[in-house]
């Protein structure tokens, strides 16, 4: 009896493990932030993972009203919040103060408050985390769609960042050796390959397609803004070839910008005439 009572535990605390490390999230129910303000200025906010959290490091706010200004007379407002080592999950569940309320630390990432300052736009940046630690493509596509839907959901158009390139192989050899192993015990069973973030890109542009999500969003390739063969230029990169350098944020809120902008005249043709 006692034997059987410690498999049905670790059966338990294993089906617990998969179901929060490997499964989308639960879709949680829409909140609605109300009518945006009765002004001209375009809002954007940023979130996500390490890279967000690094634009705000970076003050990198001010870096894309800079840019924006350039190609519209309107006012331009940019605010950003992100979360080192945040999973496409976890971002998803930072939406919702409902679910990091009773955590203080949580709190800190909650990203509601943002889309309470009734953005126009939502620059997601996920799936870095997603690829190293192994999670399966459909656990990032899953969990993606479930953020566009709640931003749509609130008249917000997301602009969806493919997956940039990164190198884990080194950082991971110099300070995570126990955690790689980890993952590579993971890779067996979800069929991810270290550094292989081709099958992510493609799996996000088919639940883009299947899902008929795609022409909902603004979607930006890598490539519109990352130089071909950049090698991990330390100009763009820093040295750990995962997370960018403020020269690196200029190429990227650049691209981000122009895109946006020219998505926003086109949706709002009296714009800027």
């Amino acid at each position: 009896m006692t034997l059987l009572a410690v498999f049905v535990y670790l059966g338990t605390k294993a089906y617990q493990f998969i179901d929060t490390e490997f499964t989308v999230a639960e879709e949680l129910p829409f909140y609605h932030i109300g009518s945006r303000p009765d002004d001209d200025t375009l809002r954007v906010v940023i979130i996500g993972d390490s890279w967000a959290e690094n634009h705000m490091k970076f003050n990198c706010n001010a870096l894309f009203q800079q840019y924006a200004s350039r190609w519209i007379n309107t006012p331009v407002k940019c605010m950003t919040k992100g979360k080192e080592g945040a999973l496409s999950k976890e971002i998803y569940h930072y939406m919702f103060r409902s679910y990091t309320q009773e955590d203080p630390w949580m709190q800190n990432f909650c990203t509601q408050p943002l889309l309470e300052e009734h953005p126009d736009y939502c620059v997601v940046m996920s799936g870095i985390n997603d690829t190293w630690k192994k999670r399966p493509v459909s656990y990032y596509t899953g969990n993606y769609r479930l953020i566009i839907r709640l931003l749509l959901a609130n008249n917000i158009r997301p602009v969806i960042m493919e997956i940039p390139d990164f190198e884990m192989g080194k950082w991971l050899d110099e300070n995570r050796k126990r955690q790689r192993m980890t993952y590579r015990i993971y890779s067996y069973f979800t069929h991810v390959v270290e550094d292989d973030i081709t099958p992510f890109r493609n799996g996000l542009r088919k639940m883009l397609t299947d899902t008929g999500l795609g022409d909902s969003i603004l979607f930006i390739p890598a490539a519109h803004w990352l130089p071909k063969g950049h090698h991990y230029s330390e100009d763009i990169y820093q040295t750990d070839h995962i997370h960018l350098t403020y020269q690196g944020y200029h190429l990227l809120d650049s691209c981000i910008a122009a895109e946006i902008i020219t998505d926003y005249k086109k949706r709002n043709k009296t714009i800027g005439q």
